[in-house]
């Protein structure tokens, strides 16, 4: 049902996907021995434990959604609400493909030729290729270019990230029986840094083109419904238009907190009205003016259009694909509906709602075109029936809307993979529902879009771009066509479908293990679509598709950059990984370290301290440094590690766990939090002293002060006196940071690039923000470290 009567929910940090199964996904890290995930490992030589820089909590950075089960109504419910999320996009195509296709009034062979291509365009990319082989390619219900190298790199490693904990995806694979073709290209891409680095930029190529989409989509489809305002006001100044469509924009991005469940809730209803008028004013059109346009169907007419025009006939493929734009959506929009039974739903509206009213839509228009050559400029408001034209209008107004909102939830699905991958620094990002953890929204990008989508509106309309080199001379020339927009939008839609094509070709080989006589037909085919596609995309970079490759390489350079900082940083703490500090009890439970041969007595300092320890931050342990400086340690030391848990919230009784360790004072404490909780010092304190209270001091068996014995927890040890007067002491927080510096002897563009890095980095917070500790209880630690 709906998520209705409830503010979202804000988290500041990582969401915790890759910590849990169901409820709750047990990690790698967590099945590893006790001392080894906080970065302390067992001293065989004595009754103690050592530090290690080097075994901090590794990250394998293969998080993902995983994926629900909601059964019977709620199943039902969700599937209904990713018709408005995710058909919302190629559902509004018909307001703008045929004037995109042509700029002029188009013969009848022509058009029937136009028709075929792009009947068959909606038949093999967007059903036989994306609804049936690329959904398959999920990653736990994730979707997009991540999902797709988040499924490769668990097989093979790629970078860093796959290095810093052994997969047990891997392992698992490595006893798997693969055919001799698809274990020569796994070998081969294993061997390859080349191949490895390709697959991984055009990954994030194809991350940048679906987010560079978030922009263009607004102004494209909100636009294109807008100027159907001026077929009965025809003398409307075009500003008028586009200011309107600017306020439209601002009024979408401005609803986005309320989230995707409880949008979806009315943008559906609009996507299933919209297509069922729309197929409905087709048949109309049909029986009125030319059926015989279903000839189309046939492919010979597609190809007899393609031979007759040559170059015009492959260049004007760049307005046909701008009939499938939407199915990368369909594709990344997963995330956001990651529950199983939604694939089939997907599956089953497509083939028997979505595409037969996307065909008989396109027929309709061309059957009204064949009589009416003139209605190309706007077809669609032109082929409605009589007295349906401002109905249509308002309801093309709202369905744009939606259109929209589908690749901004594509989007911010992204740019959450893209964080928890380390291609993006940490940012705010919202819950935004109770049911579906996965729902989210993040604000920063929310309103980049938006000034970004009113740019590209308010410029591309008042822009006559049919000249690269003219454009600057042409700023005040007026326009009335959206198909300078769909220039712009063409390149992304065509090159995000390449990628997704030989990405998921990719998963079939070494994934999948299917056989190369299965796989090479059917790539190669699809393949050759594609290439045609995005060569007659880029064709059109002179006329407004430049704007979408410099947005698409801006972004990629970012996401690149940002994974190359973090590169650089964990390989300066691997190469700290062979400084290793070994802590352990001497005789009378006093603690000693051993660095190398020398040995130190730690000397004790009164009070609780709370060491953060961030399991995915690759840092050293911050216990280790403080004592390393110091060379003392608190009376009761504890190795905190907050989890947020990918629920709404996690119960009282489970939030809190406390282990102690053989080590005298030294405990260890997993702080776990859903989303919807809100976590606090106090209430954590309340929980430390709770249980710290409850350990049995030895000797006193019958003691009142302390619980029963069936109350004890049994991994726990007993409390000296020292430690109980220490637990009526404040609590000091001790929190790490690294204070990172470019290594000295790097080239300029090095330094450029990680000084900016190491800028953005300063700036991340850390988990125990969450908490809201007094600055007064706080302790900073830093960590001088070259990359």
């Amino acid at each position: 049902m709906a998520d209705g009567g409830y503010v979202p929910v804000e988290e500041d940090d990582e969401d915790g996907d890759i910590t849990h199964h169901g409820a709750e996904r047990i990690s790698v890290e967590d099945r590893l021995p006790l001392f080894i995930r906080s970065g302390v490992i067992f001293d065989q030589e004595h009754d103690g434990v050592a530090v290690d820089q080097g075994d901090a909590s590794a990250d394998p950075l293969h998080g993902h959604h995983p994926k629900q089960e909601l059964h019977g109504w709620a199943s039902m419910w969700l599937a209904y609400q990713s018709i408005g999320a995710i058909y919302g996009d190629i559902g509004t195509s018909p307001l703008y493909v045929f004037s995109a296709v042509f700029a002029s009034p188009p013969s009848s062979p022509d058009l029937l030729g136009a028709l075929s291509l792009i009947i068959w365009a909606l038949i093999l990319i967007a059903t036989i290729k994306y609804v049936g082989i690329v959904l398959c390619a999920n990653n736990h219900g994730e979707g997009g270019s991540f999902a797709l190298l988040s499924l490769i790199r668990r097989h093979v490693k790629l970078d860093w990230r796959d290095s810093m904990v052994e997969d047990d995806d891997e392992k698992i694979y490595a006893a798997k029986r693969l055919k001799s073709f698809n274990r020569s290209a796994r070998n081969a891409l294993k061997r390859s840094p080349m191949a490895k680095g390709l697959v991984t930029i055009l990954a994030v190529l194809g991350v940048c083109m679906v987010m560079s989409d978030g922009v263009i989509t607004p102004a494209q489809s909100i636009l294109g419904a807008v100027q159907g305002i001026k077929i009965a006001a025809p003398g409307m100044p075009t500003n008028i238009v586009v200011a309107l469509a600017c306020l439209l924009i601002v009024l979408l991005f401005a609803i986005q907190p309320f989230g995707v469940s409880r949008l979806s809730n009315f943008f559906a209803p609009i996507v299933m009205v919209w297509l069922i008028f729309n197929m409905a004013f087709g048949v109309y059109n049909l029986v009125l003016f030319d059926h015989n346009v279903i000839r189309a169907f046939s492919p010979s007419f597609a190809i007899d259009y393609i031979i007759r025009h040559k170059f015009d006939g492959w260049r004007s493929l760049g307005g046909v694909l701008l009939a499938f734009t939407g199915v990368e959506a369909l594709f990344a929009d997963l995330g956001a509906f990651s529950v199983k039974q939604v694939f089939s739903a997907i599956r089953v509206s497509w083939l028997c709602f979505a595409l037969p009213c996307l065909l008989v839509t396109y027929c309709g228009q061309a059957a009204f075109i064949s009589w009416h050559p003139d209605a190309i400029v706007n077809p669609l408001f032109k082929a409605v029936p009589p007295g349906m034209y401002w109905p249509t209008l308002i309801l093309s107004i709202l369905a744009s809307i939606v259109a929209s909102q589908a690749m901004l939830t594509g989007t911010f699905q992204l740019i959450s993979q893209a964080i928890r991958m380390a291609y993006l620094p940490r940012m705010r990002r919202v819950h935004t529902s109770k049911r579906v953890a996965s729902q989210i929204y993040i604000p920063l990008a929310n309103w980049l879009m938006m000034a970004g989508a009113i740019a590209v509106t308010a410029v591309f309309k008042t822009v006559s771009v049919g000249n690269f080199t003219r454009v600057l001379e042409c700023m005040l020339i007026r326009a009335t066509q959206t198909t300078r927009i769909g220039h712009v939008y063409g390149v992304c839609v065509v090159g995000v479908s390449f990628i997704t094509t030989w990405l998921v070709a990719l998963v079939a080989i070494i994934i999948w293990n299917l056989h190369i006589v299965v796989i090479l037909p059917v790539f190669v085919f699809i393949g050759f679509f594609d290439f045609f596609f995005l060569a007659a995309a880029l064709a059109k970079i002179p006329a407004g598709g430049w704007f979408t490759a410099i947005m698409a390489a801006i972004l990629t350079s970012t996401l690149l950059l940002w994974s190359y900082g973090e590169g650089c940083q964990f390989n300066a703490e691997r190469d700290e990984s062979a400084s290793r500090s070994t802590l352990f009890t001497g005789h009378g439970h006093q603690l000693w370290l051993r660095e190398g041969k020398a040995e130190y007595s730690v000397k004790s300092i009164r009070g609780i301290g709370v060491f953060l320890i961030e399991p995915h931050s690759r840092s050293p342990p911050v216990f280790d440094h403080f004592i390393k400086k110091f060379e003392a340690t608190h009376e009761i030391s504890v190795l905190l590690q907050i989890k947020p848990v990918l629920k709404y919230s996690v119960p009282v009784k489970d939030r809190f766990t406390l282990t102690s360790t053989n080590i005298t004072g030294l405990y260890r404490v997993i702080l776990r939090y859903g989303y919807g909780d809100t976590p606090s010092w106090d209430s954590f304190e309340e929980m430390l002293t709770e249980e710290l209270g409850l350990l049995r001091p030895r000797g006193e068996p019958d003691s009142q002060d302390y619980a029963a014995a069936d109350d004890v927890n049994t991994g726990s040890i007993a409390l000296t006196a020292p430690d109980q007067f220490a637990s009526q002491k404040p609590i000091t927080y001790i929190i790490g940071r690294d204070k990172l510096y470019v290594k000295k002897g790097s080239g300029f563009v090095r330094r450029i690039i990680l000084s900016v890095f190491i800028y953005l980095k300063g700036h991340e917070k850390t988990k125990l923000s969450r908490l809201r500790v007094p600055v007064d209880r706080l302790v900073e630690v830093g960590f001088s470290k070259a990359i």
